[in-house]
């Protein structure tokens, strides 16, 4: 339920397990509507599957063509950190040593020192496979859903997250048309619409609340309007809608569309 709802998604592949049943059954519904996902392989700071390996599976299992953005430098206790294959810098998983910038390329001596000549020797065999068996990155073929981008790192370490919500911001579509039961609505249409694709019960135990989730189709929300169910004509006063992030929860003053507000919910509203 919560896919109809998204413009863009974050596919988490576990890097010693690759493509698990329930990542190949999500990846399915986001085909079916066009979804473009983002590519995290996590867990780069544990023994882990060869990242080629991971990237093949990818293409000949889900079909879907990748795009490596960074590649990693080791894996599990070597794990060193990530070479961004656009810039060309390196980000280590060290927080205390300095990231490496204006680097000349994988030849750079820098990575020699980082890695050892006998890793990086064999890294550089990797850059070069990838380089030429892999695409580019191309915007328009991610928003089509068929190239996804792919990123390396460790969620657990903080690692590499930035730049998945970098990638976010860069390159996820504006919000999308959403279909209704009787029309498809438009995001620029000025009037404020939304869709309710998932309600959830006592997410806070001491108030044992009921929360309504509603992604906002078009026009702007704001705090105290009115608005109307459609399914039902009733009238509900939108007194305190919420944003929530993880555990915690703010008052949402004003939200737009492809915003997703929470709303206290006593059984008026339903998906």
């Amino acid at each position: 339920r919560t896919l109809t709802a998204v413009d863009s998604a974050i596919m988490v592949i576990d890097a010693a397990k690759g493509i698990e049943a329930r990542t190949r059954k999500l990846f399915e519904i986001c085909r079916l509507r066009d979804i473009p996902i983002v590519t995290f392989i996590n867990k780069m700071d544990r023994e882990a599957r060869e990242p080629l390996e991971l990237l093949d599976e990818i293409s000949n299992v889900l079909a879907l063509d990748t795009a490596p953005m960074v590649w990693p430098m080791g894996s599990g206790r070597d794990f060193k950190g990530t070479y961004d294959l656009y810039t060309p810098r390196v980000n280590q998983v060290d927080t205390e040593a300095q990231d490496l910038g204006n680097l000349s390329g994988p030849d750079d001596p820098a990575i020699t020192e980082l890695m050892g000549e006998q890793a990086a020797t064999r890294w550089r065999e990797d850059i070069d496979l990838v380089q030429g068996a892999c695409g580019r990155f191309d915007l328009e073929a991610f928003r089509h859903g068929t190239l996804t981008p792919v990123y390396f790192g460790s969620a657990l370490k903080n690692f590499g997250v930035r730049q998945i919500l970098d990638a976010f911001v860069n390159f996820a579509p504006p919000p999308r048309a959403q279909k209704a039961a009787t029309r498809v609505i438009e995001a620029n249409e000025p009037a404020m619409t939304g869709i309710v694709f998932k309600i959830q019960a006592n997410m806070d135990p001491n108030h044992r609340d009921r929360i309504a989730f509603m992604r906002v189709t078009s026009g702007k929300l704001s705090r105290g309007m009115k608005a109307k169910v459609s399914r039902s004509g009733k009238i509900v006063a939108l007194q305190s809608p919420q944003f929530f992030f993880a555990q915690d929860r703010s008052i949402a003053e004003e939200a737009y569309a492809g915003d997703i507000v929470g709303i206290p919910n006593r059984g008026l509203l339903r998906i």
